[in-house]
């Protein structure tokens, strides 16, 4: 009789299971709700404000450690990047040490110096052995030193040319390891061509090429997508940390740690960060962000790209919103904001993290900007606890977005469902019963059977359930697969690559191989290890194929497309909370 009491209760939480599956986003949007008491949102600042940033780099420059490298040279710091230590053990803690990375010219090399906020630790220096990704101001530099050449001087300042931001950002030319930071020149009206050139800062050298554009870019007399606006963006490490508590009638719904992109955790910055995530008092999530993104033209006309998410771009708030602290915003009630991809422009108001809720989900948006494209991330936290991240995909104008393109956003999920030990199942529509994983696996999405995973405490009924939506596509050999269940890494004082953060990708690996490049490489991280009854991190990937090319070779300045067609992201719904 115990034997099939077991059975009847499984299979009735499967049919539960499955029918939660099949119903999917609509059903979210259909549900009819009784009218509910309004949410009230508190923002805390946390962590490192922008003066000890700024003192910080202050100090690191003008030490004797850096200035024994770099006295006498021409150079410019490129990136800030806050040095953080996982304990599990306890809550997020603020980072007490920071790397900074300064590229010299003058020797063609970039050097990292670590110190630590407080000052009293000595500066650490080394050469590495990368490319750091370009700012507003070495952007700007290469502008100014594209103006004195005599090829261009005459069409920059009668404005018959305007410059953007391209893809790739540098280049390093074959049998050289010269920095060269590339400029993109869009012609106005018939007083010039679209080109794309590179600078190298050390002496304004200018270096044009043979089909007008490096190997992995296009510059082609029509151009596609959405006027640019060329805003300023915000550049890595700048300061913005926050404690988010979303309660409802006196109670909390929500907390979490939020992120900004600029100061959020990975080599290449990964969007909106989420961590210490509790619905209702309970843990959720440890860490959420997006380490990878990449994009792939799969006829070769451009890239492919691995892409970065620190460079905030502007986008539309509302009037009446407050910013409780730099780098996020509330909205007023009733009010949204509004990104590329709602309104089809690139101008905007604002630049951070905004919050609004909408319905009955607290949301938290972000636009970023890598070259000529856009992005727009969200976080989408619901009363019922269900969270909804979602990826969003618009281009400003350029030659190499007239072209199919086909993007990849990977989610990294550490849950820690109640606590960091947890256990995982497979589920399937037709699957009688959950099936248990065992060890580190990779596997791709299942359409026709809505293929999931529940990922449940190991002490308790507790769980969450991770389901595709339809619009997020499956993977491509490019893009390796959709779902990875890998065991939780944290070694002390370690890279991202060494804590599985990320792949470990800079510019310095190339094009997508077996094991390395622009592709996603976190197979590499699967080598048996158990996850059952362990600290659980599961990776998810969504695809999306941006397909304007036939209507944006006609109407080369369209809109965006505002339907959700241009968002993916998977739910994450509770069970049994």
């Amino acid at each position: 009789m115990k034997n099939f009491n077991r059975i009847f209760f499984g299979l009735c939480f499967v049919l539960i299971l499955v029918s939660n599956i099949a119903a999917g986003e609509t059903a979210r949007k259909r549900t009819k709700r009784t009218a509910a008491a309004p949410v009230k949102i508190k923002i805390v600042p946390w962590g490192p404000n922008a003066e000890a940033v700024d003192a910080a780099k202050l100090r690191v420059e003008h030490s004797e450690a850096v200035q024994g490298k770099l006295n006498g040279a021409n150079y410019r710091l490129l990136e800030f990047n806050y040095l953080e230590n996982d304990d599990k053990s306890q809550p997020t803690q603020p980072p007490t040490q920071f790397q900074a990375v300064f590229y010299d010219y003058t020797n063609e090399r970039a050097i990292s110096a670590v110190g630590d906020f407080a000052g009293v630790e000595p500066i650490k220096v080394q050469e590495v052995f990368y490319q750091p990704l370009p700012n507003d101001e070495e952007f700007l530099e290469a502008v100014r030193l594209l103006q004195q050449d005599k090829s261009f001087e005459k069409s920059l300042k009668g404005e018959t040319l305007e410059t953007f931001r391209p893809m790739p950002p540098v280049t390093i030319l074959d049998g050289t390891n010269e920095r060269l930071v590339n400029v993109g020149l869009n012609a106005v009206g018939s007083g010039g061509k679209n080109e794309i050139v590179s600078v190298r800062i050390k002496d304004g050298k200018v270096i044009r090429y043979e089909k007008g554009a490096p190997e992995t870019s296009l510059a082609e007399p029509t151009a596609c997508g959405i006027p640019n606006a060329n805003q300023f963006t915000t550049a890595f490490g700048t300061a913005g940390q926050y404690q988010l508590t979303v309660t409802q009638n006196g109670s909390p719904l929500w907390e979490m740690l939020v992120i900004r992109p600029s100061a959020s955790s990975g080599t290449f910055k990964s969007g909106i960060e989420v961590r210490d995530v509790k619905y209702k008092g309970k843990s959720v999530l440890k860490r959420g962000n997006v380490p990878v993104l990449n994009v792939r033209y799969p006829n070769g006309a451009c890239g492919p790209y691995r892409d970065w998410q620190y460079q905030e771009d502007m986008f539309q708030t509302a009037p009446g919103s407050t910013d409780p602290a730099p780098g996020i915003r509330i909205l007023p009630p009733g009010q949204i904001a509004q990104t590329i991809v709602d309104n089809g422009t690139d101008v905007g108001d604002y630049k951070g993290v905004a919050v609004y809720t909408q319905n009955d989900e607290t949301v938290l948006v972000t636009e970023m900007q890598a070259g000529w494209y856009r992005y727009v991330m969200k976080w989408r936290f619901a009363n019922d606890g269900t969270i909804r991240p979602r990826f969003g995909f618009e281009a400003v104008r350029d030659s190499c977005v007239c072209n199919v393109h086909n993007h990849n956003a990977y989610w990294r999920f550490d849950f820690d469902i109640v606590n960091p030990v947890n256990k995982v199942f497979q589920t399937e529509r037709g699957r009688k019963f959950l099936q248990p994983i065992t060890t580190e696996t990779t596997m791709l999405k299942r359409i026709n059977t809505n293929r999931s995973l529940l990922i449940q405490n190991s002490f308790g009924d507790e769980a969450y359930l991770l389901v595709p939506n339809l619009t997020d596509g499956v993977a491509d050999s490019f893009a390796r697969s959709d779902f990875w269940v890998l065991q939780y890494k944290n070694v002390v004082g370690g890279t991202p690559l060494q804590n599985e953060i990320d792949d470990g990708y800079s510019f310095t690996n190339g094009d997508c191989t077996e094991t390395d490049g622009t592709c996603i490489n976190i197979d590499k991280f699967i080598n048996g290890e158990s996850v059952k009854d362990q600290d659980v991190v599961v990776w998810y990937g969504a695809h999306f194929i941006h397909d304007d090319a036939g209507s944006s070779a006609n109407r080369p300045n369209k809109s965006a497309d505002h339907s959700e067609s241009h968002i993916v992201g998977p739910d994450i719904r509770p069970v049994r909370w």
